[in-house]
């Protein structure tokens, strides 16, 4: 099991730490290299997901086979473009999908291991992963 994220705020990282430390791993970070702060990245960050735009995405490629945590926030009700990405590469099925939102759900949900929804809660216990 590996956890990746993908973080705005910062509190997609925190979930995703949380959790790697319950597994015993590593939280590994999805990064684009765009300055998502404040009211213009947030805007900006809605727009780019809602127009289902592709960004590069860096991270760590995971183990051929290897189940995988990703953590992410909801951003106009879809992926964040280089979440998108590392989708798009390494697939869904293998991948226990937890978005983080204040009040939205992820609207794409089709083709993933499992999906937890964070909308403003926290993780209690490992086993409902």
């Amino acid at each position: 099991m590996q956890v990746y994220y993908f973080t705005r705020t910062g509190r997609s990282r925190k979930v995703a730490e949380e959790l790697a430390e319950r597994y015993g791993v590593k939280a590994e970070e999805i990064a684009d290299d765009v300055d998502w702060q404040g009211p213009v990245g947030y805007l900006k960050a809605g727009y780019k997901s809602f127009m289902g735009e592709d960004l590069p995405a860096r991270y760590r490629k995971p183990e051929a086979g290897e189940e995988l945590i990703l953590v992410f926030p909801v951003w106009a009700g879809t992926f964040p473009p280089a979440v998108r990405m590392f989708l798009a590469k390494e697939g869904r099925a293998k991948v226990i999908c937890i978005p983080t939102s204040i009040s939205s759900k992820l609207k794409d949900r089709e083709g993933f291991l499992k999906i937890i929804d964070l909308a403003g809660k926290t993780i209690k216990t490992p086993a409902s992963i």
